[in-house]
């Protein structure tokens, strides 16, 4: 057992330090939704005397990437106490976590940064964006009724099983498989918002809306659609509240704008930010399981350096009827090098090999790396979730 793990009676502990660390305010709502994530995470810590000084979550999840399901740990609420701090513990945590991941076979982790330079020490690599689209209320499209379908409207609270089934159906960019506990976590942390359900004429669940408001902002949390008339039905609901709102906000995973698809494309107006990151924590799982781009590849040989000793290897990399080799192949003369981090870009489909190499961020034969370049995804990947 790692030492650095918690007991589940250390919550108060937990918790006090979560409050001083992140300055919040106590409150019964607040503890009631931490104590979910509380109990449903492995949870590290370090004490300084009688209190504790470090700590950290790391939440078990599964994700799915282009049809396959992998294992991930979310990394959350890394903190440490302001006369606990330069000491390395929260560093001690992040390796206990990932040497811990690494032995019960989990294969990525993701995490919130609060300095992205920090988090790179540890292979963490920055993968997913998101996009914030805001338009005025006097600049709203305007949107047809239409003769089919009806929307319907709920507190979050009531959320309908079908909405969570849609969900997974359009989750296949690396986005978390919503278990039913962190789908209850959800609902509780964030029991003001509402939700639009459209429907077909049969009554067949076609797209919802998740949104809350902030003054007059309106925000758009989550949205999708199955077809043209929820998408129709859904932005019509939406403009509906144009007299009650200044601004409309929506942040999305997607990073295609589409203002060509707006009567004015400049009333619209995007803001691209960095969301989260990620880490390959079992290059052997994740690689012998992608869902690979091309049936053939001769064999290839990609050093890749990383801290986790697992990793850092020359790997011989082959394809042959669809069906991926990966071994370690320490002797072998490597056809390129790149560290995890530009490895956890090109596997995830954030930036190609080949932009990688023309920024000078990898080196090797140009001919192989084209190769391994069409083994990847080339579509962005995307996290609506947060921990």
């Amino acid at each position: 057992m790692n030492k650095y793990l918690l007991d589940k009676d250390k919550f108060n502990e937990f918790y006090e330090l979560y409050l001083y660390s992140f300055n919040r305010e106590d409150s019964k709502h607040r503890r009631d939704v931490f104590k979910e994530r509380f109990d449903h995470s492995l949870v590290y810590g370090i004490m300084n005397g009688k209190r504790l000084g470090s700590g950290l979550f790391s939440i078990p999840f599964d994700v799915n990437f282009h049809g396959v399901n992998y294992k991930m740990n979310g990394i959350g609420d890394v903190m440490s106490a302001p006369e606990f701090g330069g000491r390395g513990g929260a560093g001690s945590l992040m390796n206990a976590a990932l040497t811990d991941m690494h032995q019960n076979h989990v294969t990525l982790s993701y995490l919130a940064p609060f300095a992205y330079t920090y988090y790179r020490k540890f292979g963490y690599e920055q993968v997913f964006d998101h996009s914030i689209v805001s338009m005025k209320s006097v600049d709203l499209p305007r949107i047809a009724n239409s003769d089919h379908g009806h929307v319907e409207r709920d507190n979050i609270k009531n959320l309908h099983d079908d909405v969570k089934l849609m969900y997974l159906g359009h989750n296949h960019l690396g986005g978390v498989v919503r278990a039913e506990w962190w789908w209850d976590h959800m609902l509780d942390k964030h029991n003001d918002y509402q939700v639009a359900t459209a429907f077909d004429d049969n009554g067949n669940l076609i797209g919802y809306l998740i949104y809350y408001s902030v003054g007059t902002t309106f925000y758009i949390h989550e949205w999708f659609n199955q077809n043209p008339l929820s998408r129709q039905l859904l932005g019509k609901f939406v403009t509906k509240h144009q007299s009650i709102f200044e601004k409309f906000v929506y942040e999305t995973p997607d990073p295609d704008f589409k203002a060509d698809i707006l009567d004015d494309p400049n009333s619209a107006k995007l803001v691209v930010k960095p969301y989260m990151m990620a880490r390959i924590v079992e290059l052997s799982d994740f690689m012998g399981r992608y869902p690979v781009q091309v049936s053939v590849l001769p064999k290839t040989y990609l050093k890749v350096t990383d801290e986790l000793s697992w990793n850092n290897h020359v790997w011989e990399l082959s394809i042959e009827n669809g069906i991926v080799g990966f071994s370690i192949a320490d002797d072998a003369t490597p056809d390129m090098e790149m560290t995890i981090q530009d490895l956890t870009k090109a596997m995830f489909g954030y930036r190609s090999l080949k932009s990688l190499r023309k920024y000078g961020r990898i080196t090797g034969d140009d001919k192989k790396i084209g190769l391994v370049c069409d083994v990847f995804v080339q579509e962005k990947p995307e996290l609506i979730d947060y921990f």
